[in-house]
C-alpha cells in the first residue's frame, strides 16, 4: 500500500508534524536528564532557531524568492510568513497568528501543545519555550529586524496562564 497516494496533504501534514514534534520533545527530556534543564534549554533553542533559518530559506525559495537579501516589505513578510505557517501549522498545535495592522504580526496559544506536553512530563517549571525560537529564526533568516513584546524567557502560558506575543517591524 503506498499511504503516500492515498492520503490528502493535511493528512501528510498531521503526520510529519506529529512526528518531528515527538522527536523534539524526547530530544529535549532526554538533554534534560543527560544534561540538566539549563543546558538542554539552550542547545533546544540554538538547534530550533538555526533550523528555523534554513527552514524560511527553503520556503522562500520554493516560493521563487532570492534567499540572499533580506525581506524590507511588510506585505512580501506578511506572504512568506502565511505560506510557511499554511505548511508547518498542524491541527494539533492549537495556535493562531495574524497580521492586524502595518508592521505587527500577533501570536498566540489557545492551547499550547509544548506547555501540555513538558508540563505532562514534569518539566515546566524550567521550561524556555522552542516555539518562539522557530519565529525569531524565521525573521533571522529572512534579515528582518524586530521586537518581541512580550520579551520573556520560560513559558509564557505557565507564567501567565496564557500566551500572545506581538512581533513589531520596521519595514516599508
Amino acid at each position: 500500500m503506498n499511504l503516500i497516494e492515498i492520503m490528502d496533504k493535511n493528512g501528510i501534514r498531521e503526520f510529519f508534524s506529529k512526528n518531528w514534534m515527538t522527536h523534539d520533545a524526547m530530544w529535549y527530556g532526554t538533554c534534560v536528564q543527560e544534561l540538566g534543564p539549563e543546558v538542554a534549554n539552550q542547545l533546544n533553542k540554538t538547534a530550533v532557531r538555526l533550523m528555523a533559518g534554513l527552514e524560511i530559506k527553503r520556503v522562500a525559495r520554493l516560493m521563487g524568492r532570492p534567499t540572499d537579501d533580506p525581506v524590507t516589505d511588510f506585505q512580501e513578510l506578511a506572504k512568506i510568513i502565511e505560506t510557511t505557517f499554511g505548511l508547518v501549522k498542524a491541527e494539533f498545535m492549537g495556535f493562531d497568528f495574524s497580521f492586524t495592522k502595518k508592521n505587527l504580526m500577533q501570536g498566540r496559544f489557545i492551547e499550547c501543545f509544548a506547555h501540555t506536553g513538558v508540563s505532562k512530563y514534569g518539566m515546566i517549571e524550567s521550561y524556555e519555550c522552542g516555539i518562539v525560537e522557530r519565529i525569531k529564526g524565521w525573521l533571522e533568516g529572512l534579515g528582518v529586524s524586530y521586537v518581541m513584546e512580550p520579551n520573556f524567557e520560560g513559558c509564557l502560558m505557565h507564567e501567565t496562564g496564557k500566551c500572545k506575543i506581538d512581533f513589531r517591524f520596521e519595514l516599508v
